[in-house]
């Protein structure tokens, strides 16, 4: 019986791999409606692990007609770890083809966002540019969690496009949804920390046009930016460029002819002068 958290042993994964053994067999013999039982038995577990390997296993079967048509008849089923493991069948199966496994997933986010999330984190590392496209669309959707899903891994592009990231952030910044407000400050994190020249006139443009959320995201990142470039025990593998452009963009922000910009530059400058008792806050729901 393997756990029924975290990464699985070496023990649990051979067991598995026994039992999907059976199955394929008793698909071999015709016994379709046995092996969907089992299949079904073996994925009732909130172990996400167990999820993700069967997935992956059932795509060895030799017949993948066969299999997909299976698959298919259970991808609405009542339980989460048989749909997540078909998403991840699916995954696994047509790697070859991004758009095909987001148009899967566009149909699947409510129904198994934790996989979801993990399957795009990859996608942004592998199919960045088909990702900037399809993510761009998801940013809209009438629906909040996909919009928050949006953003998952897309921190990845950060350094290598800095000005898709701006119009995302510009675009996006004044959602109302608190989990698109924290996707939005990390983004706005990584960004200024890997491409600071540009970020940082970026922010100082969004800061122009202010109302009380854009001021709590900006205000919440930079304090956070503040104490990474403070922080000793990053100065190690934190960019000297970063530190620097930071410092001084707190210092031309304290003299900023616009009021709020001069204003947050100075409570920087302060929090500077303390940097372990800077309190980043967190971005809630009262910012909605």
């Amino acid at each position: 019986m393997h756990k029924d958290l975290g990464r699985l042993a070496l023990k649990d994964i051979k067991d598995n791999e026994t039992k999907i053994n059976k199955i394929f067999k008793s698909i071999t013999d015709g016994k379709i409606d046995s092996a969907k039982k089992e299949i079904v038995k073996l994925l009732s577990t909130p172990n996400y692990y167990v999820r993700e390997l069967i997935g992956k296993k059932l795509v060895d079967f030799p017949n993948g007609d066969l299999m997909d048509q299976i698959i298919l008849d259970m991808l609405g089923h009542k339980i989460y770890g048989v749909r997540a493991a078909i998403i991840f069948y699916y995954y696994l199966k047509y790697n070859h083809d991004p758009e095909k496994i987001i148009t899967l997933l566009n149909m699947s986010w409510e129904d198994t966002p934790w996989e979801v999330e993990h399957i795009l984190f990859e996608l942004w590392a592998k199919h960045p540019e088909i990702m900037k496209k399809e993510m761009t669309k998801w940013t809209k959707s009438q629906f909040e969690k996909q919009r928050a899903l949006a953003y998952h891994g897309m921190e990845q592009v950060t350094e290598k496009d800095p000005y898709y990231i701006f119009e995302i952030i510009k675009n996006n910044i004044d959602d109302v949804y608190n989990e698109v407000q924290k996707k939005i400050s990390i983004l706005l994190f990584n960004v200024a920390l890997n491409r600071p020249i540009e970020s940082y006139p970026f922010i100082r443009q969004l800061l122009l046009n202010l109302n009380e959320r854009r001021l709590k995201i900006i205000t919440f990142t930079m304090k956070k930016l503040l104490k990474h470039s403070l922080n000793s025990k990053t100065n190690k593998t934190t960019k000297k460029e970063f530190q620097l452009l930071t410092h001084q963009t707190i210092k031309d922000w304290k003299s900023d002819p616009h009021k709020e910009i001069a204003n947050l530059g100075k409570k920087l400058i302060e929090w500077s002068k303390t940097p372990d008792n800077i309190n980043q806050d967190v971005i809630d729901e009262n910012m909605a």
